[in-house]
């Protein structure tokens, strides 16, 4: 794209202020500015070629879940997002589950959804690349994480982090959630 586009921000003007990273998809662009699979690719594809990194967001609406179909959606917006993205470069990436239903609603996803959707995304990226691709893969979770809910999320096997939102403006929750106690199996 070339062109002013007054108001919006370039990859090389977030550099040059020291961004490394950036995130691509969230929910919020995708609804409110009508960001598509493809535009998003490109945004991915465009961070890397600046040697930026980027969090790639995925998630599905409530309707969307409701009808259960949260693997699906996260599925297609997961192979269209790392789409062209060579192997080589995957270290520059990682996913954020972000179901859209839980976004600021206080509604979490159990850690056993959460953990689902990220197992599908750690296979997809087997598929799309290989095993080890797919484990060296960071996939967080992102969608209302709370204090309350950290230590049980963080428990489940292919959940590797947290996106936090609006806890991280309280620094006693956020303190609390970056502080997160790991639950060790029976």
């Amino acid at each position: 794209m070339a062109g002013a586009y007054t108001g919006a921000i370039s990859a090389p003007m977030l550099k040059s202020v020291g961004v490394q990273w950036a995130l691509a998809g969230h929910s919020e662009r995708r609804v409110i500015y009508g960001e598509t699979d493809d535009y998003i690719n490109a945004q991915c594809l465009k961070l890397i070629e600046q040697d930026m990194s980027v969090m790639l967001c995925i998630g599905e609406s409530l309707a969307e879940f409701e009808q259960d179909l949260a693997g699906s959606v996260c599925a297609v917006q997961l192979k269209k997002g790392l789409k062209g993205i060579a192997k080589e470069d995957l270290d520059k990436v990682a996913i954020a589950y972000e179901p859209v239903w839980a976004i600021g609603t206080g509604k979490v996803a159990t850690p056993e959804i959460a953990q689902s959707v990220h197992a599908t995304c750690r296979a997809i990226i087997a598929d799309m690349y290989d095993q080890e691709a797919a484990d060296a893969m960071r996939i967080l979770y992102g969608g209302s994480v709370t204090p309350e809910s950290v230590d049980d999320l963080m428990s489940q096997p292919d959940i590797d982090g947290a996106l936090v939102g609006g806890a991280s403006l309280d620094a006693e929750k956020f303190g609390r959630i970056i502080n997160f106690k790991t639950k060790v199996a029976a």
